[in-house]
């Protein structure tokens, strides 16, 4: 199902037209699969085809194995079944040779398939524009969001019970996935990352979760859920045992960050802004950035904008993972990462991460 309307799609067609594109072209082929193809036609799991939007219609390039849920879940003007004998590209060419200008996605389109199809002498690339669409959501996105937040956060609730019955870090990963498959989540947004102790100073641990119990001190549980395609992102940072002075430094530098920041995100913000806040309470507190403050979320994990971008701008209908960090390598890291529903004069927070004393 399709979330975003006609008119948006519309909008799309029309901005390609002014800036001299006949067309854009979006190309799934496992394991690179485009978002934008969801996005326009709501067509989730297409492992292989593609989609070839003008300022007339959308058609939809499917394979036999996809040809009767495109029917069912596809919003577009025409689908294309690839014949038997052709191929993939050849379908492709048949149907974009008419176009002298192509906007493609060069983020996801291979050097391979750029040049099979012969489009880089004849193609702009489009992947930043379509972020950019993609980051304000429409109403129906912004309730599927709200809907996996919803999910997610009774995965936060149950956390508390199983951090404290001494499973290990991997029984526990496991367990939450599994709370939020029951809950509604289509799939885990991502690996799920639960680190204790030292461990959890490392951002991209790996595994994702060890085979030991916790341990005391700090640690973090980043995970997500998924619902209609759109993700959430939160990271829940716990302490285990005795709260050490420097424990609860770290504690209390996010929970300056984050007051810091409740009084100044809303629309038309510059995110650099946001990043100079994070930037002084952690220099203040005596800690470095190890990583962004937060990056948009959507149909992918990561979408636009990135929190350390120095030109954009917060917009009413973004939505957004806001995630200070502080780390130390001697005793480990916590985080503290909710997400958030931009507006005209603040934000709607949609997550309930906070920290959990065991």
């Amino acid at each position: 199902m399709r979330l975003i309307s006609e008119r948006k799609v519309r909008k799309i067609a029309s901005s390609l037209d002014e800036n001299g594109l006949d067309a854009a072209l979006f190309i799934n082929m496992e394991p690179s699969l485009d978002p934008n193809i969801p996005y326009i036609t709501g067509m989730h799991g297409m492992l292989d085809g593609a989609l070839i939007l003008d300022n007339e219609k959308t058609r939809l390039i499917v394979t036999e194995l996809d040809r009767n849920r495109a029917e069912t879940d596809a919003s577009v003007d025409e689908i294309i079944q690839i014949k038997k004998g052709d191929s993939l590209f050849s379908t492709i060419k048949a149907h974009v040779n008419e176009y002298k200008r192509i906007g493609v996605n060069k983020s996801i389109l291979s050097l391979k398939t750029s040049e099979i199809l012969k489009l880089k002498s004849r193609s702009d690339d489009i992947g930043t524009f379509m972020a950019m669409e993609r980051a304000v959501k429409e109403e129906r996105e912004v309730e599927a969001v709200r809907e996996s937040a919803r999910i997610t956060n009774k995965g936060i609730a149950f956390l508390k019970g199983v951090l404290s019955d001494g499973f290990t870090e991997r029984e526990i990963a496991s367990k939450l996935e599994c709370e939020l498959k029951f809950r509604g989540s289509e799939k885990p947004a991502f690996e799920t990352i639960m680190t204790s102790g030292r461990r959890s100073a490392f951002i991209h641990p790996y595994p994702g979760a060890s085979g030991k119990k916790i341990g005391n001190g700090p640690g973090i549980i980043d995970f997500g859920s998924v619902y209609m395609g759109y993700h959430t992102d939160v990271t829940v940072p716990f302490i285990s045992g005795h709260m050490s002075a420097e424990t609860e430094r770290m504690h209390k530098t996010l929970e300056t960050v984050w007051r810091q920041l409740r009084n100044v995100v809303k629309h038309g913000v510059k995110v650099s802004s946001l990043h100079e806040i994070y930037k002084k309470v952690l220099e203040e507190h005596g800690y470095d950035i190890r990583h962004s403050l937060g990056h948009g979320i959507g149909l992918q994990i990561h979408e636009y904008p990135s929190l350390s971008s120095e030109d954009a701008v917060l917009k009413k209908g973004m939505t957004i993972a806001v995630e200070p960090g502080v780390y130390s390598d001697s005793i480990g890291g916590l985080r503290l990462e909710n997400d958030i529903l931009i507006e005209k004069k603040g934000f709607e927070m949609l997550t309930k991460s906070k920290l959990i004393r065991l």
